[in-house]
This record gives structure tokens, sequence and C-alpha cells, in this order.
């Protein structure tokens, strides 16, 4: 396992908190589902969720292809 320091407000973090509390998850749970998603890893939700992942990562951060 690896852990990530992730730089956010306070703002963003309290609502990515109330966000996970809302859904019984931890943020370290929701963020570590999208990083699962994004690699297609073995433990992802599944092959609408990694796409997804990649949509948004493509259309925010980069195009890699």
């Amino acid at each position: 396992m690896k852990r990530l320091q992730v730089d956010i407000n306070e703002q963003e973090y309290a609502w990515i908190k109330d966000y996970a509390e809302c859904h019984d998850i931890s943020v370290a749970k929701l963020l570590g589902a999208f990083c699962q998603d994004l690699s297609y890893s073995n433990r992802r939700g599944g092959s609408d969720e990694s796409d997804l992942a990649h949509q948004w990562a493509d259309r925010q951060l980069w195009d890699c292809r």
C-alpha cells in the first residue's frame, strides 16, 4: 500500500468529508476508490467507473493518447 498526501483547502476537505459521510465511507476510501478506477485496478468499481474516471482526467488534467 502507498500513502498519498493531497493538498486541498479546508472548504474542499469539508465538502468531501460530508459527501463521504453521507455515503457511509471514509474520505480515504472515497479517494482510494477513484484512484482504483483511474488505474484500472483489479479492485476497481467496474469498466464504466474506470471509463468515467479516465474521461474526467482527460478533460481536466491531460490527454496522453
